[in-house]
């Protein structure tokens, strides 16, 4: 999809690794970091128009980066990507901003679909 920019946020190297070249292969520019900070530092650079962002990471984990994400730019699509999100978690990050919700391990084809889905709006906002 080009002209769509994808920003993944999480410190697992192994699965930024894949989804990385997964979604490269796909077309789209993609962005990476391993934690919010660099996170938000990759945001501010390259203005992308969807982040993934793990919840358990150092330094600034995925909470506090939604909320810092929903103050820069609301229009940033925001989906989270978990390993260790109870319920509970999942409906506090939606109500916070959050776009959508994946557990892992993720399904590449399921997150592909969502990715999809947003490039579709986007073009359809801004023909």
């Amino acid at each position: 999809m080009p002209n769509f920019k994808l920003l993944f946020v999480d410190d697992e190297a192994d699965f930024v690794s894949t989804i990385e070249e997964f979604f490269t292969g796909q077309g789209y520019t993609v962005f990476t970091a391993a934690n919010g900070q660099q996170g938000l530092l990759r945001l501010k650079e390259h203005l992308p128009d969807a982040v993934f962002l793990d919840i358990s990471m150092p330094h600034m984990d995925g909470r506090e980066t939604l909320r810092v994400i929903r103050h820069l730019d609301p229009r940033i699509k925001v989906i989270i990507v978990s390993g260790y999100a109870s319920e509970a978690l999942a409906c506090e990050l939606l109500d916070g901003g959050a776009y959508d919700f994946f557990q892992k391990p993720i399904d590449l084809m399921q997150l592909q679909q969502t990715i999809e889905r947003l490039a579709l709006l986007k073009e359809l906002a801004d023909p």
